[in-house]
């Protein structure tokens, strides 16, 4: 599979210990949480960072992905985890947050960290997009200003009919919060364009975790994981793992 350049799948450090398995964001590549999978690894944390379906390829791709091919990946990059770490965590972005928690209603993990999540749109843009898919499945609108501004690798524009599978994705985690139970830390802006802050504490309030806990950034960031924004909360992820490995298995 040849894959954008610098949108490559990443695997730091040793296995045999516990490890962090990262998921990226829609539209995105592994290069949006390379940064964060290395400063784990530096912390004593190994990790995987694969691609997701349709990824870092080129968007025509993104047509032929399903809610299934998200979930089906998903589990199979948590199997390759589980093969390679003593205790596997999940930390995913955005959908990769999404995939986390829907891996923890199949399976026990030691802990997930969700960053800039969401579990719902605003509901003028979740209504217009099936509409706008099945009328016009081929349209391509801007999607990543991210990947226009040249800070990540990833999609500048996506078709509209790669949207119901991310929305299937969306609706089935959503319902399936209350399956979730292990420990959970969520990072989100307070001012995120993508994913508004009360997604964070939706989820927090409907997941069955007992240890769920929100960190509210400020500014105006669903990307958080590139650059100088990572340093801003890079120490609640440490403390949260550190903290968990400190606890029986």
């Amino acid at each position: 599979m040849k894959y954008l350049a610098g949108g490559e799948p990443f695997s730091f450090g040793d296995g045999g210990g516990p490890g962090v398995l990262l998921l990226h964001g829609f539209t995105g590549s592994p290069f949006e949480v390379r940064a964060l999978g290395k400063m784990l690894n530096d912390n004593g944390f190994p990790s995987l960072g694969p691609v997701l379906p349709g990824h870092s390829t080129t968007p025509a791709e993104l047509a032929h992905t399903t809610a299934a091919d998200y979930f089906d990946m998903a589990e199979r990059s948590f199997a390759e985890a589980r093969e390679r770490f003593s205790r596997v965590y999940l930390a995913g972005l955005s959908l990769g947050g999404l995939l986390s928690l829907h891996l923890n209603t199949k399976y026990d993990v030691s802990g997930i960290i969700c960053l800039s999540t969401p579990v719902f749109l605003d509901p003028l843009l979740a209504g217009a997009l099936p509409m706008l898919s099945r009328w016009m499945p081929d349209f391509h609108v801007p999607a990543n200003f991210a990947v226009w501004q040249g800070n990540v690798v990833g999609y500048r524009s996506v078709p509209f009919n790669a949207a119901p599978a991310v929305l299937e994705v969306l609706a089935t985690v959503k319902n399936e919060l209350d399956r979730v139970h292990a420990p959970l830390l969520i990072i989100h802006s307070k001012g995120d364009p993508t994913a508004p802050i009360a997604n964070a504490e939706y989820i927090r309030d409907h997941v069955g975790s007992k240890d769920a806990r929100i960190e509210v950034l400020d500014g105006y960031d669903h990307l958080i994981t590139v650059g100088e924004r990572l340093l801003r909360f890079q120490h609640h992820i440490i403390g949260f793992l550190n903290r968990l490995q400190s606890s029986p298995a």
